[in-house]
């Protein structure tokens, strides 16, 4: 009898053991970087000609004020895990650049932020957007994406500028179903 218990214990040993969750294996670089590229192509669509990226990303975290940055995000993305902000924080400490060999599904162009200042300083830049890079749509900001482990929830800035005093930026909570990623919620930073 005492055999059996003590077979018994060490069997609910085990089964407690084996039931404790363990974190979900961190995502290989390159996982990572198949799915920042999914997010970004998202928010691009086909025009037909080039879209126009800001080569730098940018968090729109506030460097005077990171906590209150932080506490918006978390306000308007209820849904937020701590493990997706953590990692979009972490990820967007330093400022990073874009790479040229994206694969988003459609053309795009990256400037630089001397090129996008020379665009912004162009009395009509429509015109000079036509005329300089011909078919091509709008400005983009992205910063780089913030994920869970599981890769199946991420955050988000993207900012869109399509003319002068018409632009928005807005962090966004995304949630892989099925395989594609869907806008789960979403918070307005700014807008003109």
């Amino acid at each position: 009898m005492k055999k059996n218990m003590l077979n018994l214990i060490v069997l609910v040993c085990m089964l407690i053991s084996c039931s404790v969750s363990t974190p979900a294996p961190t995502p290989s670089a390159a996982d990572i970087e198949k799915e920042e590229q999914a997010i970004y192509s998202l928010f691009l669509h086909d025009a037909g000609g080039a879209a126009l990226i800001l080569q730098d990303t940018a968090s729109e975290i506030s460097t005077e004020k990171p906590q209150q940055s932080i506490d918006y995000i978390k306000s308007g993305l209820e849904s937020i895990s701590s493990e997706t902000l953590n990692n979009y924080l972490s990820r967007n400490a330093q400022p990073s650049q874009l790479s040229p060999d994206m694969n988003l599904g459609m053309d795009y162009i990256l400037l630089s932020a001397d090129e996008l200042a020379e665009i912004f300083s162009q009395p009509n830049w429509n015109e000079f957007l036509a005329e300089k890079y011909p078919g091509s749509y709008g400005l983009y900001t992205f910063s780089r994406v913030g994920f869970n482990n599981s890769l199946d929830q991420a955050v988000i800035y993207v900012s869109n500028v399509a003319a002068p005093m018409m632009g928005a930026g807005f962090y966004y909570l995304m949630e892989k179903k099925n395989g594609k990623w869907l806008i789960k919620e979403q918070v307005n930073v700014w807008m003109s």
